[in-house]
């Protein structure tokens, strides 16, 4: 009798409402378990309610529990008992609720059974368990704006976005085309690079210093070169590439921002053109080819130099990777080329830096 009397009042340990904290900054009470039905009631944020102790039932131990008959004697006993002190929410109630439903039954004012949703509710548990509860990490029922309020408020406007553009030079672009002759004279000159970026901030950054998006790269370059033969030679690069960008603000003033960024440009139009001419004679190839190059760098970002427009300063280290370049057309002068028909050459891997200025527009 006492081990059944054990049993029953373990069973029983559930039996007092437990308190719960409204997380979210309104949620209603609910007539039934329905987003449909009546409002009964509101509460706010930080309100501690009462819920029904059938939430924090563990039915890990239902089979020790004594028979429905034992059961419902035990119970008669302990209710009529003047001894026996249960929690006045829901007695007399049978309600089964769980931890894992939609809708949780508490009481209104009145005293009547009403329903909250429990996605809005933390529960007091005093057990492990309890932190296993998921938080709403954004609050469906926050209508208020942080100001200051958008500057064209109330009409939509995007917010979270970049849009850079920005030009600058690199270092000489040294391979080139390995010609018969010997090289005698050589002229180099800085390639122009052309960049146009387009981000958004990404999901979840609530400090805004993480964006990700894309860029287009172009870029040009000219190079002279006189031979022993007596040609003189001119190869102009052309390269028009796209790829992925991200950036993080690394220095986050109100006037003053230092970016880290990295792109990965997939340069699908590479196209290196050679012509050699000697007195009345010239000729024109073009060698062609597909290269993906990563890059990172560094920038200085000045703050609203126009209205939501900023200044743009930075620096960069491009990888070009060991590239093949295949001819496009024969040859007329066989002893101009390496071959007359499908010429091709390789490239060794290099390492280019750069400056660049620019603007930028965020909003």
């Amino acid at each position: 009798m006492k081990f059944i009397l054990f049993i029953f009042v373990c069973s029983l340990s559930n039996a007092f409402a437990l308190d719960a904290v409204i997380t979210v900054l309104e949620t209603p009470l609910l007539k039934s378990k329905s987003y449909d039905a009546p409002v009964v009631q509101y509460l706010r944020k930080g309100d501690v309610i009462k819920i029904h102790p059938s939430v924090n039932n563990n039915t890990d131990y239902d089979h020790l529990a004594p028979s429905p008959a034992k059961y419902a004697k035990l119970k008669k006993d302990m209710d009529e008992s003047p001894e026996w002190n249960q929690d006045p929410l829901f007695k007399g109630e049978a309600t089964t609720a769980s931890i894992d439903d939609e809708f949780i039954p508490t009481l209104d004012r009145q005293g009547n059974t009403v329903y909250v949703i429990r996605d809005h509710l933390y529960v007091y548990f005093t057990k492990p368990k309890e932190l296993d509860q998921v938080i709403l990490k954004k609050d469906p029922t926050d209508y208020r704006l942080e100001e200051p309020l958008p500057k064209k408020y109330p009409l939509y406007s995007l917010s979270g976005y970049r849009g850079q553009v920005t030009l600058g030079v690199t270092q000489p672009y040294y391979e080139s085309y390995p010609y018969p002759s010997n090289v005698k004279n050589k002229g180099y000159t800085s390639p122009i690079d052309l960049n146009m970026s387009y981000l958004r901030k990404t999901p979840d950054d609530q400090y805004d210093r993480y964006f990700f998006g894309g860029t287009l790269n172009l870029r040009t370059f000219s190079n002279s070169y006189t031979l022993f033969n007596g040609n003189s030679t001119k190869e102009q690069g052309l390269k028009l590439g796209i790829g992925p960008y991200i950036t993080y603000d690394a220095y986050k003033g109100i006037y003053n921002r230092v970016n880290l960024y990295g792109s990965i440009n997939l340069y699908l139009f590479n196209q290196l053109n050679i012509a050699q001419k000697n007195e009345d004679l010239e000729e024109q190839r073009n060698y062609r080819a597909i290269t993906i190059s990563p890059r990172i760098g560094v920038q200085y970002h000045r703050k609203q130099i126009l209205e939501d427009v900023d200044f743009v300063l930075g620096t960069s280290i491009e990888m070009e990777p060991a590239t093949t370049f295949r001819s496009t057309s024969a040859a007329n002068q066989q002893s101009w080329w390496v071959s007359r028909g499908n010429d091709k050459f390789k490239t060794r891997t290099t390492f280019t830096l750069g400056g660049y200025l620019g603007f930028q527009s965020a909003y």
